[in-house]
């Protein structure tokens, strides 16, 4: 059976098992668990990001090359649109969307490294 993406969705049938809000939950209390936690930041740093990602999301930093030196902070500066050496969740959200293009990749079977096929 091919899968559909439909625009529109009776949401009476997911309560109360609202997985992509509980998923969305679990990536911020991720983040929180990372984040500069001086006075009242609500931010990431270089180092940060770098520990979130490699206890988090091995499997991610182990292909294509990844685990290089230099690909984190290459992540870190794209994401870091302000340019203030931290990121902000909308921030970091960025870094999060090339991880689950690799998750959705790995899901059918696709070139992780390849160019985007969508």
């Amino acid at each position: 059976m091919a899968a559909t993406h439909s625009g529109t969705h009776d949401t009476s049938d997911c309560l109360p098992n609202c997985t992509l809000e509980a998923a969305m939950k679990i990536i911020v209390d991720i983040y929180h668990q990372y984040c500069v936690r001086e006075g009242k930041n609500d931010l990431l740093s270089l180092k940060d990001l770098t520990e979130l990602l490699k206890c988090q999301a091995p499997t991610f930093l182990a292909a294509c090359n990844r685990n290089r030196a230099g690909y984190i902070e290459h992540l870190f500066k794209e994401a870091d649109v302000n340019h203030d050496q931290q990121l902000t969740f909308k921030e970091s959200i960025k870094v999060l969307s090339i991880l689950a293009d690799d998750v959705h990749r790995i899901s059918h079977g696709e070139d992780r490294c390849g160019p985007d096929k969508d």
